[in-house]
């Protein structure tokens, strides 16, 4: 396979995309296709009630006004006593940090799915999932390790000069709005330098370290001396990927939009009509058989979440095929194992014989 600049990798990019979304067109495909792409692309999302009860003032004040509204923001922040919260606190950190590591593991097994699913052609989960177990426990280590770090930086940059100013007594001397700023400038260029770091390293990580333990089932050190050498070879090119890769989110960003709005009334129309009659239906129960009407109101939720979670699917499974699909034939020219896959050689077919010709031996 040739080796292709980034702008090159586009077009096999995008007929990769057709041959398997639209030749031929299949919804079940679509939707297998965003369902791996959106947890394979990482996602990680938590919420919850966990029956904050707020303060209320002391009594005394019940039917009156306070004279200075100000007085009353004072007394329901000073009646809040967070160690009646802290079980809930300790809990709800508990849950959070869980669901991030469920995540963050789904993340590291369905990349090498996506991994499969794109150079197969064939979205499937089961194969990727198998195939390369111990990789993705690997690559699960190195985006918990990643992730740590991370927050380390941005905590050390954040909290070590605010530490610093407020020691050396700069918020309480004159203008000290004005130094205030001054750090927090200071401050977010430091947080932008990070970030960028950041999103190289996670790019090279997903894009390139993943395919070379997919492939050639390496570790993380060899994996990253092995890309280090390709990209020291050319860092022109690869400066070129990443610059190109920024352009393709932005424009990526902005069609997903135009195409949500487009979708967003005729799925209103699809999804809104089954809902809207259930909960029509509840209302009419509710005076009467109330849990009855209850269930109704939960499968009317459940159909609205489920159509409007299809929906994303369906959108978002051009780009789950085409940016896995635009690195790879970036990185398929010069990684041999994965140009195989992606242009397979197909075989010559001996000459046909003459007749009368004796057979070899």
């Amino acid at each position: 396979m040739n080796r292709l600049s980034a702008i090159d990798a586009c077009a096999p990019a995008w007929s990769r995309v057709g041959s398997m979304l639209f030749r031929p067109f299949r919804l079940a495909t679509w939707l297998k296709m965003g369902f791996i792409g959106l947890l394979g692309g990482g996602l990680a999302t938590a919420g919850g009630n966990l029956g904050f009860r707020f303060p209320v003032a002391p009594r005394g004040h019940e039917g009156s006004f306070p004279k200075d509204p100000m007085a009353e923001i004072h007394q329901a922040v000073r009646s809040i006593h967070l160690a009646d919260y802290f079980h809930l606190i300790v809990v709800a950190m508990i849950c959070v940090a869980v669901i991030a590591l469920i995540f963050v593991y789904l993340f590291s097994r369905f990349r090498f799915v996506l991994f499969d699913s794109v150079v197969s052609g064939r979205p499937a989960v089961a194969p990727g999932w198998q195939q390369y177990a111990s990789q993705a426990n690997r690559y699960f280590g190195f985006w918990l390790v990643f992730r740590l770090v991370n927050w380390a930086a941005v905590l050390l940059i954040i909290g070590a000069p605010l530490w610093h100013a407020y020691k050396s007594g700069v918020f309480s001397s004159d203008n000290s709005i004005g130094a205030l700023f001054e750090l927090l400038a200071s401050i977010a260029l430091g947080v932008i330098a990070v970030a960028i770091v950041c999103a190289i390293v996670s790019t090279l990580m997903k894009d390139f370290i993943m395919p070379i333990m997919a492939l050639d089932n390496f570790t993380l050190g060899d994996a990253w001396s092995a890309l280090w050498r390709v990209i020291a070879s050319e860092p022109g090119a690869w400066a070129g990927y990443l610059g190109m890769k920024l352009v393709l989110a932005i424009a990526a960003g902005i069609a997903l939009a135009i195409a949500s709005v487009v979708a967003l009334l005729p799925a209103v129309l699809v999804i809104g009509i089954p809902a809207g009659l259930l909960i029509a239906l509840g209302i009419v129960l509710k005076s009467s058989l109330t849990a009855v009407a209850w269930i109704v109101f939960f499968l009317a939720g459940i159909i609205a979440a489920a159509g409007f979670a299809c929906l994303y699917m369906v959108l978002i499974a051009p780009l789950a095929v085409f940016f896995p699909s635009f690195a790879f034939y970036f990185f398929g020219g010069r990684y041999p194992k994965l140009g195989a896959l992606l242009s397979p050689q197909t075989p010559i077919a001996p000459a046909p014989r003459m007749a009368g010709t004796p057979s070899p031996v």
